[in-house]
């Protein structure tokens, strides 16, 4: 509400560099809405690093919002409660569900005609068309993802790493590269570049020396 301050908002956005907030301006009729007065905003769990009054004034402000309803809490309560999110593997699942299906409920209409003729007795009738059922839609195959995805997060668990999410293992299995570009919360401002390792190595033709496998390696 009054003077102003030099905030380091790092937690939140991952920049390091400082941002000063100044006042609300006194004159105006605009109405306060945080997603469009961010300069007027201190975040929750930021960190204020200076802070200037104008004249006699102390710096003054207001809280409006308070644990999951301030920004910081929307990011913790989205990492702890995700939002569902459709994949593409559980959509392509369900339509090789329901093609087997379609495919058992023909192979069911054809083969019944066939066995009323045979006239075959009642338990035998139930016994085949059940299986055709079942052999056209595995009944386990739901349960057998499930104890797949179990097995992998125990793989993980092992190796220090813990999944709040199963079902985002079927889709990370499928990454080979993660690039992280992240200050702030990181790192401090100062950050400075010693080297960088690659996970393949790289050939590179020596003429007649022949080919040798290098892994490059800079120094800033």
């Amino acid at each position: 509400m009054t003077g102003s301050a030099i905030v380091n908002e790092a937690i939140l956005t991952g920049e390091s560099i400082p941002v000063i907030k100044h006042s609300l301006p006194v004159s105006g009729n605009e109405i306060y809405v945080q997603s469009e007065c961010t300069k007027y905003t201190l975040f929750g769990g930021t960190s204020v690093i200076q802070t200037r009054q104008v004249g006699d004034e102390l710096v003054f402000g207001i809280v409006t919002n308070t644990g999951f309803l301030t920004t910081k809490g929307s990011l913790i309560r989205d990492i702890l409660y995700p939002k569902p999110v459709n994949f593409q593997f559980y959509s392509d699942s369900i339509k090789f569900v329901g093609i087997m299906a379609i495919c058992a409920l023909i192979g069911f209409v054809v083969e019944v005609p066939l066995l009323i003729k045979l006239e075959v007795d009642t338990a035998t009738f139930i016994d085949r068309s059940l299986n055709l059922i079942v052999i056209a839609v595995p009944p386990a195959l739901p349960a057998a993802m499930s104890c797949g995805i179990i097995f992998a997060i125990n793989r993980l668990k092992a190796s220090k790493i813990f999944c709040i999410s199963p079902p985002r293992v079927n889709i990370a299995g499928r990454i080979s590269t993660f690039v992280f570009d992240k200050t702030g919360t990181l790192t401090e401002d100062g950050l400075s570049v010693l080297g960088y390792r690659c996970s393949y190595p790289t050939v590179i033709d020596n003429g007649a020396m022949g080919k040798e496998n290098y892994c490059i390696y800079k120094e800033h």
